[in-house]
């Protein structure tokens, strides 16, 4: 965890250090030497904080527990100092080139009294750098732990011959893969197999029935548990042993010796729990892939690339969570176990309802059920399974602290994209919902998972629940369905705290709770959801000079003051609900650094500003998103938001349609567009939105009298959302000749006739990419009918609440759901 912070300390300082090296920067050298310092030092602690984590298992000792927290807690400390004297170094160098930034670095330390605390904490840090490092070599603390020793007993452990008692739904699994491993056909046989998942889906389990199964059939055979800190010579011993291998041949080149002898055999061997892939490197020396004779390697790892660089795409078996049907079969066989010292069992019926929903919640997933039921047998009550958070919700989170930095060309929300990629590659996380091209919408992380995570961040100290809040100092506190003020009112002070979420809170904030929250100095993430804040909530929230985030979700905000525009690091603005609020400050178009800014499409009007449009400066070069009032922005402004990738707008957008029809794309980068209107119909036969060639997402609700011809929409649009149009005409015959529309979404009110028609006729005018199709809340259509021919890839059909329309055309049936 600590490692991230380092990676944002290290950049920081190698940005002064480089600049102070200039022979201009005379004066400042004993400050040139004391950045260089922290660069090299945090460096090295960054590295065996890696290696440390790399290394570590149950087995890690309290001696190297301890220096780990010990250099963790240094460099946060260190964090904290850098952003308490160069709170604007890059900014600085950024506007003002080195000559700006070197007045602005000597005018911070021309003060003595300054200059003098700097040097002091400087040194207090290497004193403690060196007690630190004192203290390892005195008790002779490595990355190892002080065991290296070849005996320590592994929980995790696997052991073929231990059969597992309660294995459901792996008939179909077991059956698919002995044939592939016993198959003669070439087709079907595979030298590997490489069973992936997230951890607690049953891999081993499978493993272990399988090469139960099939031994038999093979001349030798293996098991090895290879772990996240195997030792490779180990492992081949265990493996040369249980094949066979005389004893002479396993003490002197083993490698060679082993893979010479599989290559003349005929043999099985699993590979369990095997975390990367140089550790396969390192044990295919001596275990070939193939051989004179048909042989088999099955591994299991959480890791998919882990797989493919072993037996490649086509060895992967991927589990996936348990259906419904077998979850149920599973739980209730294991609650219906009669406990000890009684006849009795735990009746379902009679726990039915605390049964299902518990059920609900492990997700299918094998390890989570048998630990609920043991639970359920306890009669413990359990927490919740899943937990949900909207990805662009996550990857601003990330960056507001720093976590992640644009790369080269790539945005930092790209490059958090990747991220969330890699952790799924990994099955460390799963994907609770996809957008409409294939990219991650929301993502979750399951129980054990989650409660695995908690413990780790609570023992490194990168955050702490509200529960679990202590003397130490922290430096990130959530409060999930608790009162906030129970944290506010909590005797422990925070005064390094970097990041405060309060997520589905019912509470309120009054005024006396406010130097609670807007007095610490480090916060950079601030989102809090209550009932009400107090009207002079955001004027104290200016004070937060480091704030990166801002998630406020409660009434009573009533205006953005002045004093918001003092938060020069303000990357995300974010009111999602804000009825007081009356419109956006000018100044917020003056903050260059802002990437995303949400308003609640419930804020009100402001009646004086829908015509006081007077020249102001307009400077947002980094906007990604913004979802406004059309009464808060000047259509023309739209030209100065280069990088806007996503426009949502709420009433009257008849000037800013005018402005996106323009000669010229406002933005080359829009993606997504949403425009709501509630009064009036719009006239949207002068759209003209053919030149926005990323804009794959458009959303209409509204009143209109004719929907835009195809020519003139976006060329790539993938995905159209249409609502409350009440169109005269029939949509589908101009929709249908939209050429990449793979999702149409028609609700409420996007069309009011009985009848709606997608004829046939030429190839390219009859739906030719569209794959999924939801008619939402048409209470008067009674027909739907699709011609010979038309919408050929369609594969999902989806229909809520159109109580008249009975029926569907017959090829449509087996991939339509209703509801409602």
């Amino acid at each position: 965890m600590a490692e991230i912070v380092l990676s944002a300390v290290i950049q920081k300082a190698a940005d002064i250090a480089t600049n102070l090296i200039s022979e201009e920067c005379t004066r400042l050298c004993w400050l040139r030497k004391d950045i260089s310092w922290i660069e090299r030092e945090m460096r090295r602690i960054q590295a065996f904080l890696k290696d440390a984590d790399a290394k570590q298992d149950e087995t890690e000792s309290e001696g190297l527990a301890n220096v780990v927290n010990d250099m963790r807690d240094l460099a946060y400390d260190v964090g904290d100092i850098m952003d308490t004297y160069f709170p604007e170094v890059v900014s600085q160098r950024r506007r003002k080139g080195f000559l700006g930034w070197l007045k602005f670095a000597a005018c911070i330390f021309s003060d003595w009294y300054v200059a003098h605390n700097f040097s002091v904490e400087i040194e207090q840090i290497r004193e403690r750098v060196k007690d630190i490092n004192e203290a390892r070599t005195t008790y002779g603390i490595t990355e190892n732990g002080g065991n290296t020793g070849s005996d320590t007993w592994n929980a995790r452990r696997s052991y073929p011959h231990v059969e597992e008692p309660n294995v459901v739904g792996f008939e179909e699994h077991i059956d698919k893969l002995k044939a592939k491993l016993l198959g003669r056909d070439s087709h079907v046989q595979q030298n590997v197999i490489s069973i992936v998942g997230m951890p607690g889906l049953g891999k081993t389990t499978l493993a272990k029935k399988i090469y139960n199964s099939v031994r038999h059939e093979f001349e030798c055979s293996a098991w090895v548990f290879v772990s996240q800190k195997p030792t490779i010579q180990e492992l081949l011993q265990d493996i040369a042993g249980q094949v066979g291998l005389e004893k002479k041949k396993r003490e002197e080149q083993l490698e060679a010796n082993l893979f010479n002898f599989l290559m003349q055999k005929r043999y099985v061997i699993v590979i369990d729990d095997i975390w990367d892939t140089p550790t396969w490197d390192a044990l295919s020396n001596g275990i070939p892939k193939t051989s004179e004779y048909p042989s088999r390697i099955i591994i299991t790892s959480r890791k998919t690339d882990v797989g493919i660089h072993i037996g490649g795409q086509s060895s992967l078996h991927t589990l996936q969570p348990m259906n419904w049907e077998n979850s149920k079969k599973l739980f209730f066989k294991l609650v219906m176990v009669p406990q000890e010292n009684t006849n009795e069992t735990i009746d379902p019926f009679q726990l039915e309802e605390l049964g299902e929903k518990m059920l609900h919640k492990c997700g299918g997933v094998p390890l989570a059920i048998v630990l609920t039921a043991g639970l359920l047998l306890l009669k413990e009550k359990t927490k919740q399974a899943w937990e949900g958070v909207l990805a662009i919700e996550l990857i601003n989170l990330w960056a507001a602290e720093g976590f992640i930095q644009g790369r080269g060309e790539q945005e930092v929300e790209e490059v958090g994209e990747d991220y969330l990629n890699n952790l799924i590659a990994r099955n460390l996380i799963q994907v609770a919902r996809k957008k409409f091209d294939g990219r991650i919408k929301s993502c979750r992380i399951h129980d054990l998972l989650h409660e695995l995570c908690i413990k780790v961040a609570e023992k490194s100290n990168f955050f702490n629940t509200l529960q679990n809040v202590t003397s130490n100092p922290v430096r990130r506190v959530t409060v999930h369905r608790s009162k906030i003020r129970e944290h506010i009112a909590s005797r422990y002070h925070t005064p390094k705290l970097r990041a405060l979420l309060c997520f589905n809170n019912d509470g309120s904030i009054c005024r006396k709770d406010l130097k609670s929250i807007t007095g610490v100095r480090f916060l950079r993430v601030l989102r809090i959801e209550v009932t009400t804040f107090p009207s002079s909530f955001l004027s104290e929230i200016g004070n937060l000079s480091l704030l990166s985030y801002l998630r406020l979700r409660g009434d009573g905000l009533e205006k953005l003051p002045r004093t918001i525009s003092k938060l020069k690091y303000l990357l995300t603005l974010d009111f999602p609900v804000c009825s007081a609020l009356k419109s956006l400050p000018d100044f917020i178009w003056k903050m260059k650094q802002l990437r995303h800014i949400y308003l609640g499409e419930n804020y009100e009007m402001s009646e004086q500003k829908m015509e006081r449009w007077y020249p102001i400066e307009i400077s947002l070069p980094n906007l990604q998103t913004l979802k406004v009032r059309s009464c808060d922005l000047n259509p023309i402004w739209l030209h100065k938001f280069t990088s806007l990738r996503k426009l949502r707008i709420w009433d009257s957008p008849e000037g800013i349609m005018r402005e996106l029809s323009g000669p010229m794309p406002v933005s080359e980068k829009l993606e997504k567009l949403e425009f709501i209107w509630r009064s009036g119909r719009a006239d949207l036969l002068t759209l003209n939105l053919c030149r926005y060639r990323n804009l794959c997402k458009l959303g209409l609700t509204g009143l209109v009298n004719k929907l835009p011809s195809p020519d003139k929409l976006p060329p790539n649009l993938t995905k159209l959302t249409l609502e409350a149009n009440f169109p005269y005409d029939d949509p589908m015959e101009t929709l249908k000749k939209l050429p990449k529309l793979k999702i149409l979404i028609l609700s409420f009110g996007s069309y009011n006739g009985t009848r709606m028609v997608c004829s046939g006729g030429l190839a390219d005018h009859n739906f030719i990419q569209l794959e999924e199709l939801v008619i939402r809340c048409l209470f008067s259509l009674e027909e739907l009918i699709v011609e010979e021919g038309g919408m050929p890839r369609l594969n999902k059909l989806r229909i809520v609440a159109c109580p008249k329309l009975k029926m569907v055309p017959e090829r449509f049936r087996s991939i339509t759901t209703w509801a409602g």
